[in-house]
């Protein structure tokens, strides 16, 4: 057993965390394009980069509307860099998730290590630090890779020295819908905006990097990366850890050791959810060109991880108790 508040906490400081590793990668693949590609190239690549984090530019709502051409070319990438991961007053800034990570962490204090608290209040602090202006001038792509790495270092430690008991779950739960929803958001955003040309290769290529999945792709399909095989792969490859089948899978493995199906019993909302999301994958139901013929939008797949969240809170969080039911 656990307590609602500790697996709420367990829950939501690995959604943070994805978060804070998913954006970095963004940012620094975006940074490495900067100083070599042309003025529209890095207007793309920012408007695939905000809408896949479903955010908006800073100053929008005076240059134009969240789809307009302008807000990308009249904000620099100074200014869109440090909105994104210095900006207090972003909640889905880099900051402001890896505070809130760390303090969900701080609140089940006594429920981890002290190696655990140590990797994640040293990259809290080093960041804390850190001024985007330090580091402009000479290699900004560093801190982004020392962010993915100090997130993939906690964990570990955690893989390390944590039991595998509900809490290690409801970790697990955490990062991967927010990965799935990640992932699917960033996929749809990648198809809305790159024509299927062969021009545009590299984007499928940086979409594959962004996924940490360049190097696993090629071994399987060699160095073209063309659009249907790319978004395959990041679908439906089972073996690879940022596929949305990967995530799904593992989401429902630790729902059924968190709360195991009883035959005969109608199943908790979560895996009514977790299930629709199973079936789509397990049988290619995504619709992943224009007109084809999947049940699943990738627009559907992000409402799908959603409604999973709401329905996890529903029925392991914010539960009524007994007293209030019988009311």
């Amino acid at each position: 057993m656990i307590l609602a508040r500790v697996a709420d906490s367990f829950y939501w400081m690995n959604r943070y965390l994805e978060r804070v590793e998913h954006t970095a990668r963004l940012l620094g693949l975006q940074l490495e394009h900067l100083p070599s590609s042309p003025v529209q190239e890095i207007a793309n690549g920012w408007r695939r980069l905000f809408s896949s984090l479903d955010a908006h530019p800073p100053g929008a709502d005076i240059y134009g509307g969240p789809e307009d051409d302008d807000d990308f070319f009249f904000a620099d990438g100074y200014t869109l860099t440090d909105y994104l991961t210095f900006d207090t007053t972003n909640p889905t800034s880099i900051v402001s998730c890896l505070t809130a990570a760390r303090e969900n962490a701080r609140q089940v204090r006594d429920a981890i290590s002290n190696g655990i608290w140590s990797s994640l209040n040293r990259a809290y602090l080093r960041l804390r630090d850190t001024d985007l202006v330090d580091i402009w001038s000479r290699e900004p792509v560093m801190l982004y890779r020392d962010i993915v790495e100090a997130v993939q270092l906690f964990d570990g430690v955690c893989a390390s020295s944590l039991r595998r008991d509900a809490g290690w779950h409801f970790m697990r739960i955490g990062r991967f819908i927010e990965r799935a929803q990640l992932v699917s958001s960033l996929l749809e955003a990648h198809c809305a905006n790159v024509k299927d040309t062969a021009e545009e290769d590299g984007d499928w290529a940086g979409l594959l990097r962004v996924c940490n999945a360049f190097e696993a792709y090629c071994q399987l399909h060699g160095a073209q990366a063309g659009r249907e095989k790319v978004l395959g792969f990041l679908v439906y490859d089972a073996e690879l850890s940022y596929s949305l089948r990967f995530a799904v899978n593992r989401i429902r493995a630790s729902l059924e050791v968190i709360d195991p199906p009883v035959r005969g019993h109608l199943p908790v909302e979560p895996y009514e959810i977790v299930g629709r999301l199973d079936s789509a994958l397990s049988h290619h139901m995504v619709n992943l060109v224009a007109g084809g013929g999947g049940w699943y939008d990738l627009t559907d797949l992000v409402i799908l991880c959603r409604n999973f969240h709401e329905a996890l809170e529903r029925t392991y969080v914010y539960y009524p108790t007994e007293a209030q039911t019988a009311s």
